[in-house]
């Protein structure tokens, strides 16, 4: 009896934990298109449009190698943006840097990085599709995001934005979703 009450008890935890990961796999996936269709809204409406579209669809992934290649992001982790944000603030990446990364594309970025556009999608998950609440680490992102806009302060060395990068899991920071944030902001903030 004392056996069947352990796996009966263990069968109900595994299943609330796997109800949390596939919500969360869920709200993943839903981000990602949200993100997906408000960027390639923003893409086809940038030139040049003949022979770039693939430079636009990737247009972070390509800052975030050329980033590795200088050896400005050491890796693709909380802990390698954190110390590449530190870079941006004491202004260690050089104007040049960007000069290079726009004539390699052929054209000037900058409106393919929208600062905090995704971060309505947090707004979508929460109020339309309602498979977000208070107390996912996607609500928590949205509200420091919140505080670090309402400082008013919106430099790359802000508390406000560090709180923000330590609300992201390490595994979710795999994915380049939750990355452009911080490449939005690089980008706009030097140039």
């Amino acid at each position: 009896m004392k056996k069947l009450l352990q796996i009966i008890i263990l069968t109900l935890i595994t299943a609330c934990g796997s109800t949390k990961n596939t919500t969360d796999l869920i709200a993943d996936e839903k981000f990602e298109l949200c993100s997906e269709i408000k960027y390639n809204r923003l893409v086809t409406e940038v030139g040049p449009i003949e022979g770039k579209l693939i430079y636009k669809q990737n247009i972070h992934s390509l800052l975030e190698n050329s980033l590795i290649q200088e050896k400005y992001l050491t890796e693709i982790s909380k802990n390698g943006y954190s110390e590449l944000l530190k870079k941006v603030s004491r202004k260690e990446i050089k104007p040049e840097f960007f000069d290079k990364l726009k004539s390699d594309l052929g054209f000037d970025p900058y409106l393919l990085f929208p600062i905090n556009s995704h971060l309505s999608c947090y707004g979508y998950l929460f109020e339309q599709l309602k498979i977000l609440d208070n107390s996912s680490w996607q609500f928590e992102l949205g509200l420091a995001y919140n505080k670090f806009e309402a400082s008013g302060d919106l430099k790359t060395d802000s508390e406000y934005l560090t709180d923000v990068l330590n609300k992201i899991p390490e595994d979710k920071f795999q994915l380049i979703m939750y990355r452009k944030l911080f490449l939005d902001l690089i980008y706009t903030q030097l140039n």
